[in-house]
């Protein structure tokens, strides 16, 4: 089997369940982590044979693949804001929106020029946003907190492997009685679960049927439960002149911004795409 045919093979096997053009750009990452070959080198030695070794784990990739299960599990791995960062089913992919998020706070780091900034992120995942935050603003002290002890472990992996130092806490955010807990802090950011579950019949299997729900669903009559959580818990853990930001969702983000309307300036920021992803409330 050729480059050309494996990527071909791949292409064929998952396009019932993704578009063309991600179907090749998953061809081409999955070729990738099992030749080493990067996409040009796939594109200028497409006709190069790969061993029967390679072609035994294609296989069994692409099995894995057709039952919509994200390349980014079988890899084990995913990049956000051009970091590596190790996944599994214990821990949300990144998603490009949140990068939004984390360049959003950076550029307000940066532009006030903070030093030694505490900052609290709610919900660790993977741990990639408070690690890429570490990465690109090292003057900032930060704590990450999640209720899963299983996504703890990955993400303490990703801050070693990325060579950053965050003091992680394994608390349930929502128990108010843990927030003693933790102590004072100038930004909150979070990118905490928003979807609700009537929601879930318009996503995509590979979502639904392989990432931890717990990270991403809400009660459909409590949808803003977190963000709740959030403004009472800054009422005594903000400093004074505090900032927080928020990813939303893009069909509650009136309801959200109500939330802090007192005693905050809020801003809602539209992602990409153009809907409402972001919320940025500082405190006056």
């Amino acid at each position: 089997m050729t480059i050309r045919d494996a990527k071909q093979a791949i292409i064929a096997a998952i396009e019932p369940i993704y578009d063309n053009r991600e179907a090749v750009n998953i061809a081409t990452l999955l070729l990738e982590e099992l030749t080493g070959f990067s996409k040009m080198n796939q594109f200028l030695q497409k006709q190069s044979l790969i061993s029967e070794e390679i072609v035994n784990k294609l296989t069994q990739c692409i099995t894995r693949l057709s039952k919509g299960e994200p390349i980014q599990y079988i890899i084990g791995k995913a990049w956000f804001m051009e970091l590596a960062f190790v996944v599994n089913s214990h821990t949300l992919i990144p998603r490009p929106e949140t990068e939004e998020l984390v360049n959003t706070l950076i550029k307000y780091l940066k532009a006030n020029n903070y030093k030694n900034v505490q900052i609290l992120e709610i919900g660790s995942g993977s741990g990639c946003i408070p690690i890429a935050i570490a990465k690109y603003y090292p003057n900032a002290i930060i704590t990450s907190v999640d209720i899963s002890p299983d996504a703890l472990e990955v993400a303490k992996i990703n801050a070693h492997q990325n060579g950053v130092i965050i003091n992680w806490k394994q608390l349930n955010f929502l128990d108010s009685t843990e927030w003693e807990k933790l102590g004072l802090f100038d930004i909150i950011i979070s990118n905490p679960p928003y979807i609700r579950k009537t929601e879930a019949a318009s996503m995509h299997t590979n979502v639904l049927a392989f990432e931890p729900h717990t990270a991403l669903f809400v009660e459909d009559n409590d949808p803003l439960i977190f963000y709740k959580a959030i403004h009472d818990f800054c009422k005594s853990h903000l400093n004074k002149n505090g900032a927080i930001f928020l990813e939303i969702n893009e069909g509650l983000g009136k309801e959200t911004a109500e939330l802090f309307k007192h005693n905050y300036q809020v801003e809602i920021k539209k992602d990409m795409q153009g809907k409402e992803r972001m919320i940025m409330a500082y405190q006056f």
